[in-house]
């Protein structure tokens, strides 16, 4: 089993990079280009790109802000059951990876395995790039399916996916069992497709918590009734 976790609004308590954004960008326009890319108008690549030019702050400014970003209290509850069952793990983002790293150090998470999008920090400009962008894919910035669709994803070695937004459909469309809430459950409802409904990462941990030690398939994994919905 493999264990795929979004951060903004997953890990964190609310979207850490939309916030960010609206907070030190120097005009509302990244507010037209939020509404294109939800309208699904533009690519994310293309809603962030704009987006980052507006944005001014300091390298100094931004890890200071960090310190006041609080995550999900059972991540590391997560973290540690992850890490004691030895089952391989990471966070997928479309937030930037020095943001996410500095933001886990800050509440007590060290060496967690992250993929996300780049970030260079000059005086108060930010210049992002995308290094795990999908060819096929013209919608994502960071296509989280790439993590994941290779040889030894099979029915003997499960995809795990935690997620909440429209950035992590393509992903968690090819996962074998999906944990989501907010736009990402709304999505799998509209479309019929079976996930386990979470409001915060106690359900996610309770229901791995309790899965047999060696289990070996999710594919149609026996669920507790508060936590799974099929929609049929």
């Amino acid at each position: 089993m493999r264990v795929f976790i979004d951060f903004d609004n997953t890990v964190t308590k609310g979207d850490v990079l939309n916030e960010m954004i609206g907070r030190y960008s120097i005009s509302d326009d990244w507010m037209a280009l939020e509404k294109a890319w939800q309208l699904g108008e533009i690519s994310t690549k293309e809603c962030l790109m704009g987006q980052m030019k507006g944005v001014r702050i300091s390298r100094q400014e931004l890890i200071k802000y960090l310190k006041t970003v609080r995550i999900d209290p059972y991540f590391s509850k997560l973290v540690d059951f992850l890490r004691m069952r030895e089952i391989e793990s990471s966070i997928v983002s479309d937030n930037f990876e020095p943001i996410i790293d500095i933001i886990l150090e800050n509440n007590g998470i060290k060496d967690f395995k992250i993929c996300g999008n780049h970030l260079k920090i000059y005086k108060d400009r930010l210049f992002p790039s995308f290094p795990y962008q999908n060819p096929n894919c013209s919608f994502c910035a960071h296509c989280k399916k790439v993590h994941f669709m290779d040889d030894t994803h099979s029915k003997n070695n499960p995809i795990v996916y935690i997620g909440d937004g429209r950035s992590d459909i393509c992903a968690a469309k090819e996962a074998d069992v999906v944990f989501a809430k907010d736009t990402l459950l709304e999505y799998f409802k509209k479309h019929r497709l079976s996930c386990i409904e979470f409001n915060d990462l106690s359900g996610v941990y309770e229901y791995l918590n309790g899965l047999p030690f060696g289990l070996v398939s999710c594919r149609q994994p026996k669920l507790p009734s508060i936590l799974y919905e099929k929609f049929e």
